[in-house]
């Protein structure tokens, strides 16, 4: 039975259009925030009448919305400013706007104290892998203002094979910039076209045994991977899910309906660059309506987001029949090798032809 409803609003695209990016986003033009405060109204009214608890995000950027600190207020008036405690960004926004004291300024009053930024490389890699000219000089902007509003500037470093030859002087870059916490390791895998063709990249443990001693000195993050980087590769995996050895946890298994607003209030199930059943839009259609249908479907669990493949294969089976047995790419986290395996059951019987989720992603709108 659903008991949560997750609204994740489309408000503004990205200035960048990052490589591993689970989001899929890119440029589209902002929502206009009487909007965003009626979707939120709305659907919060739907909530409450329903005995559902609310939570809600403005995606795909935040920080590039015009009106950014409005988005932040409206959003915080509705779920708790916890949302926003930490702040990310791919951190261009904030080098390339006027007001970016304003925006930071207005994270802070909700209690924001950190905000999180991203680099793929140095200079030209970095630039490359986002899609933007010019984005590495941007980004170290970026945190170098997060610094002069106050605030901590933590940095998530996703490593390719490469940029990893990269990394000693990336690492000698941060701490100039005295990034105050660091996350380093390869993108976590989803069923999107930019990871098909991204995955090549993934690095391998010779790609990054020469940061083995060095990440963890300054991370506070997976010292247990970087200390064991042959058991996490695909190869790794592999022999541990025929073994029975799978690290269990608990997901959601329908409890939370996840949902998806477009900047033209288009409502699917889903999330954000990744849209499922639609369910009519929000404005033509009554918000009564479109929310009732999309809790009359009910939840899906986290992986049925992602497949249509039911029921889901075992990860033994998976293992078995999608692994490769010598893979060297290195996964950080168990989903990101299992949904490696699920899209390629997914795709096996259509891969002699190219289908619609090998075409460039649509832009929202």
């Amino acid at each position: 039975m659903v008991a949560t409803l997750y609204l994740q609003v489309e408000v503004v695209g990205c200035p960048t259009v990052c490589r591993h990016c689970w989001a899929q986003g890119v440029p589209y033009q902002a929502m206009p925030v009487d909007d965003l405060a009626w979707v939120l109204k709305q659907t919060h009214a739907f909530c409450d009448e329903h005995g559902l608890v609310f939570g809600a995000y403005p995606m795909h950027e935040l920080a590039a919305h015009p009106q950014a600190a409005e988005i932040l207020r409206l959003v915080a008036d509705h779920v708790g400013a916890a949302e926003f405690e930490p702040l990310s960004t791919t951190g261009v926004p904030l080098a390339t706007r006027e007001d970016w004291q304003a925006v930071l300024a207005a994270a802070a009053r909700l209690g924001t104290t950190t905000v999180w930024v991203t680099f793929h490389g140095i200079g030209i890699e970095h630039d490359r892998q986002v899609n933007r000219p010019g984005a590495w000089a941007e980004t170290c902007l970026a945190v170098q203002r997060v610094h002069a509003a106050g605030l901590r500037a933590g940095a998530n470093v996703f490593l390719t094979k490469t940029n990893a030859p990269q990394a000693e002087r990336l690492l000698d870059a941060l701490q100039r910039l005295e990034v105050d916490g660091m996350w380093w390791g390869p993108a976590t895998y989803y069923p999107t076209p930019r990871a098909r063709r991204n995955e090549h990249l993934r690095p391998a443990p010779s790609d990054l045994r020469p940061l083995a001693t060095q990440i963890p000195q300054v991370s506070l993050f997976d010292h247990d991977i970087w200390a064991n980087l042959e058991g996490h590769t695909e190869a790794a995996w592999a022999r541990r899910a025929l073994a029975g050895d799978w690290p269990t946890w608990r997901r959601h298994d329908g409890q939370v309906l996840e949902l998806v607003c477009r900047p033209n209030l288009d409502l699917h199930t889903g999330v954000a660059g990744w849209y499922r059943h639609r369910h009519g839009n929000l404005r033509t259609d009554g918000p009564q309506a479109v929310l009732g249908r999309a809790l009359a479907q009910g939840g899906r669990s986290a992986d049925a987001l992602w497949f249509d493949l039911a029921p889901l294969p075992s990860v033994a089976g998976l293992a078995a029949r999608r692994g490769d047995p010598h893979g060297q790419a290195v996964h950080f986290s168990a989903d990101s090798v299992r949904y490696l395996w699920l899209d390629r059951a997914q795709r096996a019987p259509r891969a002699a032809t190219l289908d619609s989720s090998e075409q460039p992603p649509r832009s929202p709108g």
